[in-house]
């Protein structure tokens, strides 16, 4: 069964990033924060694709039977 997809990207949620305020990424020259959501409100889990954020989504209330029943 596959994961279910993010709903901004579309790619299945195989790995969901803890990541609520962003990262910090090497241009070669200096650390530069990347956001993983719009907005300050963030939720805490972002799609490991897209960064974008999933207010809905919780890991631990997704089981392959509740994929099934959708």
């Amino acid at each position: 069964m596959q994961a279910m997809a993010c709903p901004h990207c579309g790619e299945p949620l195989n790995q969901v990033l803890d990541l609520p305020y962003g990262y910090w990424e090497w241009d070669g020259e200096r650390y530069n924060l990347k956001s993983t959501a719009d907005t300050v409100n963030v939720a805490p889990w972002t799609c490991n694709s897209c960064l974008r954020s999933l207010r809905p989504f919780h890991p631990q209330d997704v089981t392959a039977s509740s994929l099934a029943a959708t």
